[in-house]
C-alpha cells in the first residue's frame, strides 16, 4: 500500500515564504505558516511575524506567541490571540498598552507594509468588493477584498454599489459609513504592479484605467481595475501613506 500526504503541510521552508516577509530566509529552516483564512499566504503576513521581526516587541518566537496569546492585540476591532492569523491589505492593528495604532498598505518595493494611522482612525477600513451575487430569498450578498460579506435587499442603497467600488465600514461593526464608487475623479490607491503603493485621481474608465498621479500631477499611468482600490471620493477617506 502506497502512503500519500494530503493536503498541505503544517510547516513552511523559509526559502518559500512571501519575498516581503521580513525575515532572514538562510537564519533556520522554517517559519510560521499562516493559517487559511480571509487573505491568501501570499497576500498578507502573519502575526507572529508582524510582532517579531517587524515591530520588534519580542525577539524570538516564543516571546512573540506569549504576547499574542495575551489578546491585547486587535485586528481590525477584534482581539486575535493566533500568532498564525494572516493581516493583509487595509486590516488595521490596535495595541493599546503599547498606544500603537497601524494600517497595512501596499508598497512598491515590499508589497506590504505598516503605517502608523491616528487612534481614531483604526475603526474604518476600507474593503473593496470584488463578488456581488443573489442569495436564497431575494437578498443580494457582496463580498469584499477581505472576506467579509455584507448582505443587503433589492432596492436598497447598498443593493446599488457594484463590484470595484468600495467601502467605507467601521470595524468590527461592520456599519457601512459611507459607499465609495469606481468612477472618474475617485481617489485609487494602487495595491499591485510598478505602481504599487501610489495614489491618484481617477482620469478615465475603460479597458484600463487611467490615473493621475496626486503627488506628481505630470505622472499619468494605466492600471487595470483589479488593482486599484478607491480610497476616498475628493481625498483619502483613511490615511493609506
Amino acid at each position: 500500500m502506497i502512503m500519500t500526504k494530503k493536503g498541505g503541510g503544517r510547516h513552511l521552508k523559509r526559502m518559500k515564504a512571501p519575498g516581503y516577509w521580513p525575515i532572514a530566509k538562510r537564519e533556520s529552516k522554517w517559519t510560521v505558516k499562516p493559517r487559511p483564512g480571509p487573505h491568501p499566504i501570499d497576500r498578507g503576513i502573519p502575526l507572529l511575524i508582524i510582532v517579531r521581526d517587524i515591530l520588534k516587541l519580542a525577539t524570538t518566537a516564543r516571546e512573540a506567541k506569549r504576547i499574542i496569546h495575551q489578546k491585547e492585540i486587535l485586528v481590525d476591532g477584534r482581539p486575535v490571540y493566533d500568532h498564525k492569523f494572516q493581516v493583509g491589505l487595509l486590516d488595521t492593528i490596535a495595541i493599546p498598552k503599547a498606544e500603537m495604532y497601524l494600517r497595512m498598505t501596499s508598497d512598491p518595493t515590499k508589497f506590504l507594509r505598516l503605517i502608523e494611522i491616528p487612534e481614531e482612525e483604526v475603526e474604518l477600513k476600507v474593503v473593496r468588493i470584488k463578488r456581488k451575487t443573489a442569495v436564497k430569498g431575494g437578498g443580494i450578498q457582496l463580498t469584499g477584498h477581505d472576506g467579509r460579506n455584507f448582505l443587503t435587499e433589492p432596492g436598497a442603497d447598498l443593493a446599488k454599489v457594484r463590484v470595484g467600488d468600495s467601502l467605507l465600514v467601521k470595524v468590527p461593526s461592520q456599519e457601512v459609513v459611507e459607499v465609495l464608487p469606481l468612477r472618474e475623479d475617485a481617489i485609487a490607491l494602487v495595491i499591485s504592479g510598478r505602481r504599487a503603493g501610489r495614489i491618484g485621481k481617477i482620469e478615465r474608465i475603460a479597458e484600463f484605467v487611467e490615473v493621475r498621479d496626486l503627488e506628481d500631477p505630470n505622472l499619468t499611468y494605466r492600471a487595470l481595475k483589479e488593482s486599484l482600490i478607491v480610497v476616498g471620493r475628493e481625498a483619502p477617506a483613511i490615511k493609506v501613506r
